[in-house]
C-alpha cells in the first residue's frame, strides 16, 4: 500500500507538472489493489470527464469513434463510489459526535449526583429521597443568591463539595 501510494503521488505531480507547463487540461482516474479509486483532475476531474464525454470534439468524435457508454458508465460509478464514502464518512462522524455528546451528558449527570438513586419502589425511600432534592435545591438557591450579591464563601457550604 505504501508503494501505491508513493507512485500515485508522483504521478499526481507528474500530471500537475505537465498541466500547469502545457497548459493542458488533465483528468486521470485509477483504482488500486483494493478497488478504491482515486482521481486527479486538472481544472478538476470532473470537468474533464465532461469534455471527454461531451465536449469541444468535432462530430461528438474521439480517435475514430463516437462516445463511449462505457466512459460515461465509468465516470457515473465513479461519482457514486465518492459520494457513498463521503456519506459514510459523514454518518461516521455523526455517530462519533453522538456518542461524544452522550457521554459528556452521563458524566455531568454523575457529577451532580452520583450517589443518588434513579428508580425506587419502596414509598418511604421516594419521599426521603424527595427531601434530600428539596434541601439540595434550597442550598443552591442560598448559594446562587450569594454569588449574585458577592459574599459567596465556599468554605460555609456543608453539602456541596468545593467548586473548582
Amino acid at each position: 500500500m505504501v508503494t501505491f501510494s508513493k507512485r500515485k503521488n508522483g504521478i499526481y505531480n507528474k500530471l500537475s507538472e505537465l498541466s500547469i507547463l502545457c497548459g493542458a487540461d488533465v483528468g486521470f482516474l485509477i483504482y488500486s489493489g483494493s478497488g478504491k479509486p482515486f482521481t486527479f483532475g486538472s481544472p478538476s476531474f470532473d470537468v474533464v470527464a465532461q469534455r471527454f464525454l461531451h465536449g469541444n470534439h468535432p462530430s461528438g468524435i474521439i480517435n475514430g469513434e463516437g462516445y463511449s457508454s462505457l466512459s460515461s458508465k465509468i465516470v457515473d460509478a465513479h461519482k457514486k463510489v465518492k459520494v457513498d464514502e463521503l456519506c459514510k464518512n459523514l454518518n461516521n462522524l455523526m455517530e462519533i459526535q453522538a456518542d461524544a455528546e452522550e457521554e459528556k451528558l452521563k458524566m455531568g449527570e454523575a457529577a451532580y449526583a452520583p450517589s443518588l438513586p434513579m428508580k425506587s419502589t419502596d414509598e418511604e425511600e421516594v419521599k426521603q429521597l424527595l427531601r434530600r432534592y428539596e434541601e439540595f435545591y434550597e442550598e443552591l438557591c442560598e448559594v446562587a443568591a450569594a454569588k449574585i450579591r458577592g459574599r459567596y464563601d465556599a468554605s460555609a457550604s456543608s453539602s456541596f463539595p468545593p467548586h473548582g
